[in-house]
Parts: structure tokens; sequence; C-alpha cells
């Protein structure tokens, strides 16, 4: 009996000491998640309602946490999961939603603070550097302290005297308090002009359609979001005196505030090669014997189809649909029936609407047909139902109107396309300082086939320094013994790798933290 009581003491400290090892700390678990999925948009200044910068933060709403992060409301990302392999996925995983629930259920424990990651910085300018050109608001708008949501279109005239190919577009909120989303729309029609002329008011206001038809392919803007350059051979165009458009979702607020933002705009430095396009899925491809009109009291699926013609590279998608909107799907089927999934969205919320850019492209292969599937729900059970009663709805710009889109970016296919990396690595880091100094680096294209290849080094130290490759050995295969003078963000600079048969190899910089480096691959 006492050695069965001595055996069963015992089977009880370990299952004490397995479970206290076992239950998540802010410091050890938890303080990397929210740093790096919630704070983007929960800090100082920006539109989330409350700050999570810190574990006192955190600790004093982790009730309202785990309760939004179980359900999946928070963080905000529609698309699911197995549909597409997107850049700046905000969601949490199984696993992240399973460790800040086990770190609430323990009474979050907080571990060794002075352990902990540092809180993430984030630039307060330009997170690209600096902009080849700067359009900015010509009036500060004003909204109303009212609770209510307010879509406004901006005129931004770009003054080009030549057309230019564009490597970035990145919005700056003049008031990230209240600047919820952005749409971007090149008008090369003058249309936008007379409408911002008609309308006594700063811009003029529209829900929907811009009213003309944009002569460039852009995804827009949410906060939290790491703004991106396109890799080297790639880029949109600003043509001669054209107009860059923004529509801008102003978020309810209490308080009467102001906005007057701008947008930073990076011109390629050699002519970009590889223009990205647009087309969109609309009810002129409803499949035959549908019409896109909802009755009142009904819920109705519109299906949409487009043969392709060609081989292209998606690098984009944006579904777009008002309020009646529930859900929506667009995937593509080849020739021989094999599916690839493009985008799911199953609880549509036209507040967290946005475009979406694919990690790599997806090729979508001659022959193929893509669809966009979309579920309305016109009766009383939506909540979001603009019209009390329901009401019989068609296509319109207006809240009670609705609309049947999926805008699709594409260039044309290259071989190796799918192996593109797309995704420039963010400037801040959530662990705070990071072991190379702030040093960040990629190589376009990978795998290379061409004689240059294009290095972008993303850093906060302006210093002088200079690329080498070395192969798997260690041995340096190329020095290009020049001296590259670094400013602070992004610098993009050209290496000759043309003399390199295939493999793989890797890319360092040359004074300064010596290891920092990248993998790349060259295939002839």
């Amino acid at each position: 009996m006492i050695r069965h009581a001595t055996f069963l003491a015992l089977s009880a400290l370990v299952m004490v000491s397995i479970t206290k090892a076992q239950t998540p700390t802010w410091s050890n678990d938890v303080a990397t998640i929210v740093y790096s999925k919630c704070t983007p948009c929960h800090r100082t200044g920006e539109i989330a309602p409350f700050t999570l910068e810190s574990y006192d933060d955190a600790a004093n709403r982790s009730g309202s946490i785990k309760r939004v992060v179980q359900s999946r409301i928070m963080p905000p990302w529609p698309p699911a999961a197995g549909h597409g392999d997107f850049m700046g996925n905000r969601s949490l995983s199984d696993a992240e939603i399973s460790t800040i629930s086990a770190w609430v259920d323990a009474g979050a424990p907080s571990g060794d603070l002075d352990k902990a990651p540092k809180p993430p910085t984030f630039p307060s300018g330009s997170q690209l550097g600096t902009p080849d050109l700067v359009l900015e608001m010509s009036e500060t708008w004003h909204i109303k302290g009212n609770n209510k949501d307010v879509y406004r279109f901006f005129v931004l005239p770009t003054n080009l005297l030549e057309g230019k190919d564009v490597s970035a577009v990145e919005f700056r909120p003049g008031n990230a308090s209240v600047v919820h989303h952005v749409l971007y729309f090149l008008d090369t029609s003058g249309v936008a002009r007379q409408k911002d002329a008609a309308d006594t008011a700063p811009g003029y206001a529209g829900f929907g359609d811009p009213g003309f038809e944009t002569a460039s392919s852009f995804l827009g803007w949410v906060p939290g979001a790491q703004q991106r350059f396109f890799p080297p051979e790639i880029g949109v165009k600003f043509y001669k005196n054209s107009d860059l458009v923004i529509q801008v979702h102003y978020a309810p607020s209490e308080s009467d505030q102001t906005d007057k933002s701008h947008v930073n705009v990076f011109f390629h430095k050699t002519p970009a090669t590889r223009l990205v396009q647009e087309f969109a899925l609309s009810p002129a491809f409803l499949i035959p014997g549908q019409n896109f009109v909802i009755p009142a009291n009904t819920s109705k699926t519109f299906t949409t189809k487009l043969a392709v013609p060609f081989d292209i590279s998606l690098i984009g998608i944006a579904p777009h649909m008002h309020l009646l909107g529930q859900n929506a799907r667009a995937y593509a089927v080849s020739a021989t029936n094999d599916t690839t999934n493009l985008v799911k969205i199953d609880d549509w919320d036209f507040h967290w609407q946005g475009g979406y850019a694919y990690r790599n492209p997806v090729k979508i292969s001659r022959g193929s047909t893509l669809y966009y599937v979309a579920e309305y729900d016109n009766t009383t059970s939506n909540r979001e139902n603009p019209n009390s009663p329901p009401k019989t709805v068609r296509w319109g710009e207006s809240t009670t109107d609705e609309m049947l889109l999926c805008y699709f970016h594409w260039i044309a296919y290259l071989q190796g396309d799918e192996s593109l990396n797309m995704e420039t690595t963010p400037t801040t880091s959530v662990a705070g300082d990071d072991n190379n100094g702030g040093e960040r680096l990629t190589v376009y294209p990978s795998p290379s086939r061409g004689d240059k290849s294009q290095v972008a080094i993303e850093t906060i130290h302006a210093r002088t320094v200079r690329l080498q490759v070395v192969d798997l050995t260690g041995k340096v295969v190329v020095d290009d013994g020049q001296q590259h003078e670094l400013v602070t963000g992004l610098n993009i600079l050209s290496l000759n790798t043309g003399g390199l048969a295939s493999g793989q190899y890797i890319v360092r910089i040359e004074g300064y933290n010596d290891g920092v480096s990248v993998p790349f691959i060259v295939a002839r």
C-alpha cells in the first residue's frame, strides 16, 4: 500500500510537471503569433479599436481574443484554406488557435518577459524606400462622426509626359484610424475628372464601379498589408496624362475625422517586359439560361465561365459582390478535366473584401475553362440585406443593387512561372532586431535562365557592400567587384549570372554581417 501510494504521488507529480511544461506562455508561444498576425492592425494610430502591442494589452483582452480567434472572426482573412496560396495570409492555423485558447484557459501566463520577443517596429513613412512619384489627394476629406460607412472615389492626376512601367504602388493612409481599405483604378478617358468636377465635394460618390474601364490592373490595399514590389521583369503601366483613381472605404466613426491620404509610386529602372493584365467574369459570361436578377425572398446561385485561349499565369484574383453576397468560388478545369482551385470565400463580407496575390503564379493552360460561382441571399435571414422588406435586386452601383464580378490578374505564361517568387520579405521583424542586422535578400528570377539576375536588398542600415555568388562547395564563382551604396529601404542591384551552369547557388552580401545570403537556381 505504501509503495502504491508513493507510485500514485510520483505519477501525479509527473503529470503536473508535464502539464506545466505544456502550458503555453506569452513569452514562449503567444507573443510571436499576436505580433505577426494581430499587431499590424492593432497598434497605435491604426484602424483597430484597441492595441495589442504588449503582454498587458493581450492579457487584459484574453477572453475576447480567444472568442474571436476560435470563431475565426479575427484575424480577418476571407479566403478558405486549400483554394489558393496567397501572400499576406493573416489567418491562424488550427495549432495557433489551440495555443492561444490553451494560454487563455491557463490564465494567460506571461512566462519570462525578459525573454519575450520584442514588439515589431513599423516604418512611419514608406515601407519601400524613396518613391519616384507621390500622388496626394488634392483636398482633405471630412468624415462625419455618425457611425456610417462611406465609399468615395478620389482622382489623383499623374501628369506624366510619357508612359511609365511601375514596379510598386504603395498607399499611405492620412488617417489610419478610419481608412478601412482602398481599391485602385487607372483612367485614361477623363471620365473620372468629369465625375469629380460634377460633384461639389472632393472626389465623387460610388459604391462599386468607378464609371470607366480601368486601363491597368492593380490589387488593392488593406490595413496591415505588406506592400511589395513586382519582380523586375513584371510590372503595370501608368499611361501618359492618366489619372490614378482610388476608392477609399472609410469605416464608421463615432467622432468627426479628416483624411488626406497619398500614394507612392515606384517606376521600374528598366522597362518591364511583362505587363500585368486583367479580365473579369461578369453577367456577360453567365451560363445559358441564367439572368442576373435576384427576386425578393429568394436565394440564387449564378455561374459564369470562360474558355482560356492560351497559356496564362494568374498572379492575383479579386471576387466582388455587394451586401446580398453569401459565398463565392473561382476555379479552373483543364482540357483533361483536372481542377485547380483559385479562391473560395465561404462567408462573404462586403466590408472585408479585397484582392489576393498568389505567392507563385498559377498556370492556367490553353483550353481550360475558368468558372466563377456566387450565391446571394435576398431574404430576411440575411442581416446585411439593405431592403426591408426584401425587394427584387438587379445589377447596379448603389448599396441597394448587386454585382457579380471576379477580376483575374494575369501575365502571359512563360516556362518556370510556377516557381517565380512574387513575395518580397517584410521589412519588419516579429522578433525585433534580426540576426542579420536588418538585411534581407531576394534574387529574381529563380530559376534564372538569362544572363542577368536582379538582387533585391531590404535594409535598415545604409552602407557599402558587394555581391558574391558561391556554389554548394563554398567556392566563389561570381564576384561582381563593385561597391554598391545601399540606402535605407529597398535596393535593387543587377548581377551577371550568364556564366553559371545549371545548378543551385548562393548569393551573399559581403561587407556587413557575413552570412546574409539566399539560395537561387540557374536552369539553362
